[in-house]
């Protein structure tokens, strides 16, 4: 590849521009972000070669990552559209897909639009916080539909496997349905857990680690996961209401002192999802 660009250059477009650029992914990266400053301190950072706020450098990439807010990716794409060579691969990295791919995959021709969302990342936010470790041994979840060019998904799970992300190619509806589960569920139960401990201010400074990691998850920016939940809001629900069912269970385990056998399938549980981390 000699030319790919990002579109965002805050955490997950800065980090996947250190990735390009440390594997050698990419001859050239050029950083676009309608803040100069930001796409300056990316090249500042290492994460881009050239920091631009001009459009017209997509002309130049062979691949363009969207990276910018979910919410947003749509008229970003739109816009950069009409700079990109045919043939060009233009993905995103939105954690909510089948909306994005349904507006993107009918109007992209002869661009070839695949979906994507590196599944990386932390509560913190920007430029500062980026980094290519924050990929490294990831899912990179790729999602065709039937109207997306086979070749084009392809190049992109190459192009995960390159800059040493673990690509898993998935149906959007699919990818919503399990991401709602794995991680927009795991954030609004931290959120829950250190609002209920904030109720006994006094806890808040004997925790443990375990809620420390739970804290962590909750400082995660409110204004990306209000747009994340609202555009997955179906499928956020269904979770929900999964988890009152496993709660619910839990509680009458423990009310009859049987809580040892959930516990127990929980705990068989995390050890296959950190089998599944080797």
């Amino acid at each position: 590849m000699r030319v790919a660009a990002i579109i965002g250059t805050g955490l997950i477009g800065g980090s996947l521009g250190m990735a390009l650029r440390a594997h050698g992914v990419a001859r050239t990266v050029i950083g676009i972000d309608r803040d100069p400053k930001a796409s300056s301190r990316a090249a500042e950072r290492g994460a881009v070669d050239v920091a631009t706020t001009d459009l017209r450098r997509l002309a130049e990439a062979d691949l363009v990552f969207v990276a910018v807010p979910p919410e947003q990716v749509v008229g970003v794409a739109r816009a950069a559209l009409p700079y990109l060579r045919p043939r060009t691969l233009l993905t995103d990295t939105a954690s909510v897909k089948a909306s994005i791919v349904a507006a993107l995959e009918r109007i992209t021709p002869p661009v070839s639009f695949v979906g994507g969302h590196p599944m990386a990342g932390s509560e913190a936010q920007g430029i500062e916080a980026a980094d290519a470790a924050l990929l490294r041994g990831r899912p990179y979840i790729v999602t065709p539909t039937g109207f997306t060019d086979k070749e084009a998904v392809h190049r992109l799970v190459e192009v995960a496997r390159a800059i040493g992300m673990r690509p898993v190619v998935m149906q959007p509806e699919v990818h919503d349905r399990l991401v709602a589960l794995i991680s927009h569920l795991p954030y609004l139960v931290a959120c829950s857990l250190v609002l209920t401990a904030a109720s006994e201010p006094e806890s808040l400074g004997v925790a443990g680690p375990a809620f420390r990691e739970a804290a962590r998850v909750a400082r995660s920016p409110s204004a990306l996961w209000t747009q994340i939940l609202r555009m997955n809001r179906a499928e956020v629900e269904r979770a929900l209401e999964a988890f009152r069912t496993t709660l619910a269970q839990l509680e009458r385990a423990l009310a009859e002192d049987e809580i040892e056998t959930l516990l127990e399938e929980a705990r068989e549980v995390g050890i296959r999802v950190e089998e599944h981390r080797s």
